[in-house]
């Protein structure tokens, strides 16, 4: 995997570890293009970065991402790289309240969502010479936690979600 001259995707990238990567990866001369819900968070990490470019999109929601998917082709169609880092996580305390509050959104985020992505998104990929998916996961997926058991479930998940794209 080259690390320089990509054009690189990573979702939930206004912040946290998705902004992390992509001053990493900026800062090496990549192309890096960064996703999320909210175009204020995505504002703030492009002051911090200003090579950066940004799309709103809510990565669960079938319209956005065909949205995120046709703008990619349209504008940026030498994507070879795709991060999936969008993540959430939500303790849940089954003796007490609601135990599933959120859980309708937690499985989006992390497991559904990446997985639709890479089926939207293969088809420009395997266009490419060379072409990287990764999934970023969490050690909760080997060693789990009881109060944070779908989010560990979900990153487990992902660690399967394995795709190769292979190219002319």
């Amino acid at each position: 995997m080259k690390l320089t001259d990509n054009t690189i995707l990573i979702t939930g990238g206004a912040s946290g570890i998705g902004l992390a990567l992509a001053k990493q990866f900026s800062e090496r001369g990549n192309r890096v293009i960064i996703c999320g819900r909210s175009r204020e968070a995505l504002d703030r990490a492009q002051s911090a970065v200003p090579a950066l470019i940004t799309q709103v999109c809510d990565v669960t929601v079938l319209d956005n991402r065909d949205s995120l998917s046709g703008w990619l082709e349209n504008n940026h169609p030498d994507l070879n790289m795709l991060i999936n880092n969008a993540g959430v996580q939500h303790i849940r305390h089954f003796d007490d309240g609601d135990a599933v509050a959120d859980l309708d959104q937690e499985i989006p985020i992390n497991l559904a969502a990446p997985i639709h992505l890479i089926g939207e998104l293969l088809p420009m990929l395997k266009r490419q010479p060379s072409a990287v998916i990764v999934n970023v996961t969490s050690g909760l997926a080997f060693t789990p936690k009881a109060d944070v058991l779908a989010y560990c479930a979900t990153k487990a998940a992902s660690t399967l979600s394995r795709c190769r794209c292979a190219t002319n």
